[in-house]
């Protein structure tokens, strides 16, 4: 079989990336595809870019500006695939990733199938030569990725899905977007081929545009609403699965971490540490995330203001954008 897959590449003002991105594309070893870029009211060269391509299987769509979210449902709703895989308009991928995907899909018979992402800072990196292992695990086992994070696991992109499991899901007009969608998805897959092998490029950039406050307390406030929306709907599903209260606590952590002022005041009048409080336990120090996974989580149980003052120590080397 050689079924039709839509490849959707959602963009704004992505002039700097988006050629290296749909270059990334055009290149698949699998050629049966749909590429379908949705320019969410760019002003800047993004359409001239695209639009230089004389490639039949690119198909524009131009929209006003109405953000990641809505602009995502606009690529499923307008997708002919069988299957759909998201790529972020700044990240690019291996030449053969839809082909092994779709192999995976096709010999394990799943609906779903995903690789682990490289992430890296530069153009200038080596992907590692590891031995594949490929393993087929059920929907809540790759849940427990997607609220660990572990490999990026929570990201629409990098995950090549049947349609059909889309139905009825879609985003939200919200900011963070990926983290009440994805894991609907992933239940529903039931069964999904996850393979340990590097062949999507995640870019994150060193030197990205200033936040401002007035955003930096947006994005974390729906952040945290995202998150308690996701733990909660877990938790109906998956009452006594811990990954799901080490995700929401390590959520809580990462905001009480954000330098702004604004964004510690809108937690505490959220009541965030007495939430954290209901669903620590002391079965999180016994349980499989890391020893300083696990020192983290009980310093902010002793005392939320040592923790955000020895915070520096737990920041990675780049403050980025929730």
């Amino acid at each position: 079989m050689n079924e039709l897959i839509t490849v959707i590449i959602n963009v704004y003002n992505g002039e700097k990336f988006i050629a290296k991105c749909l270059e990334s594309v055009i290149k698949q070893t699998y050629q049966n595809l749909e590429i379908l870029i949705i320019n969410d009211g760019s002003t800047d060269n993004t359409l001239k870019i695209c639009e230089s391509y004389s490639d039949k299987r690119i198909k524009i769509i131009t929209t006003k500006n109405m953000g990641l979210s809505m602009s995502r449902n606009v690529g499923i709703e307008n997708a002919k695939g069988e299957y759909l895989y998201f790529v972020d308009s700044d990240d690019f991928i291996e030449e053969d990733v839809i082909e092994y995907l779709y192999k995976l899909c096709k010999k394990y018979n799943v609906k779903f199938s995903t690789c682990n992402p490289l992430t890296i800072f530069d153009y200038n990196f080596t992907v590692p030569n590891i031995e594949e292992d490929v393993k087929v695990i059920d929907g809540k086992e790759m849940l427990k990725k997607v609220l660990l994070a572990e490999n990026v696991a929570g990201a629409t992109w990098n995950k090549l899905t049947k349609k059909e499991l889309y139905d009825g899901i879609r985003f939200e007009n919200r900011i963070i977007n990926d983290i009440v969608v994805t894991y609907k998805v992933v239940i529903k897959a039931d069964k999904i081929a996850y393979s340990n092998q590097r062949k999507y490029y995640y870019v994150k950039h060193i030197n990205a545009a200033t936040v401002s406050g007035d955003e930096k307390l947006d994005r974390a406030s729906d952040f945290y609403k995202a998150s308690k929306e996701r733990y909660e709907a877990v938790k109906k599903i998956y009452p006594d699965l811990i990954e799901n209260d080490i995700g929401m606590l390590r959520n809580i952590l990462r905001l009480y971490l954000v330098k702004n002022n604004d964004v510690i005041n809108y937690l505490n009048s959220q009541n965030a540490i007495k939430y954290f409080n209901k669903i620590f336990s002391m079965k999180m120090l016994t349980s499989n995330i890391n020893a300083k996974e696990k020192i983290k989580l009980l310093l902010f149980r002793i005392s939320p203001k040592l923790y955000r003052k020895t915070g520096k120590l737990y920041r990675k080397k780049y403050d980025y954008k929730l």
